[in-house]
């Protein structure tokens, strides 16, 4: 009996020191196709960097999910490089589903979109982006593509919207507000937004001549 459990220990041993050893080799060659595929995509050689980065996804080794979502991301941004938008956005659609709460990947998800002349898609993208990350650039982005529709009303709600938050694009968003509520001819609004942003950023030489010009308006 003894002898059997030391036979089975000694197998079960072989058995990981095998497994163990494959599995440093795939890592090792993991690691290795990695290096060239940023090594091409620096030299924005995106064809060969996704070669590299198919080799290596192609790699399993345990404990690398990090390893593979990073180079996902790299694999993404080599056909956005190379206008494949449909491919790019397809992998940051598997990126957002690792982790749905990183804003990048809606982001340049978004923008594959926007690169493919698919603008339903991108605002669709920038909305979830803001619903699952409440990053308010989101709203921002949304705002840009209604405006360039002459959907002043959906740009005005996404503005005051971003105006609420707390975030680092209140100056955006209050020259926005002025660019909307002038196209709308509501000159009043426009006028009070253009007030804010002058008292709040005196600096702005722009947004001062605006100021004054919309002062003749009211």
């Amino acid at each position: 009996m003894m002898k059997w459990v030391r036979r089975t220990i000694l197998a079960l041993i072989v058995l990981t020191i095998v497994i163990c050893g494959w599995q440093w080799r795939q890592y090792s060659r993991k690691i290795k196709y990695r290096e060239n595929a940023l090594l091409y995509f620096k030299e924005e050689d995106y064809t060969k960097s996704i070669r590299y980065l198919k080799k290596a996804l192609k790699r399993h080794a345990m404990f690398s999910e990090k390893l593979d979502d990073d180079m996902r991301c790299y694999l993404a941004d080599s056909y956005f490089e190379l206008e494949e938008y449909d491919k790019a956005s397809v992998i940051y659609d598997s990126l957002i589903d690792s982790d749905d709460t990183n804003p990048l990947f809606y982001s340049m998800k978004g923008e594959s979109y926007l690169k493919a002349g698919n603008d339903k898609e991108a605002v669709a993208t920038f909305k979830k982006g803001w619903e699952k990350t409440k990053d308010s650039s989101f709203l921002l982005k949304q705002a840009d593509l209604y405006i360039a529709r002459k959907d002043y009303d959906a740009a005005l709600a996404c503005i005051d919207q971003g105006l609420k938050e707390d975030s680092g694009h209140k100056a955006d968003f209050l020259f926005e507000k002025i660019i909307v509520s002038e196209s709308r001819q509501d000159y009043q609004a426009a006028y009070e937004a253009a007030k804010d942003y002058v008292e709040m950023y005196p600096d702005d030489e722009k947004a001062k001549k605006e100021y004054i010009f919309l002062s003749t308006r009211i």
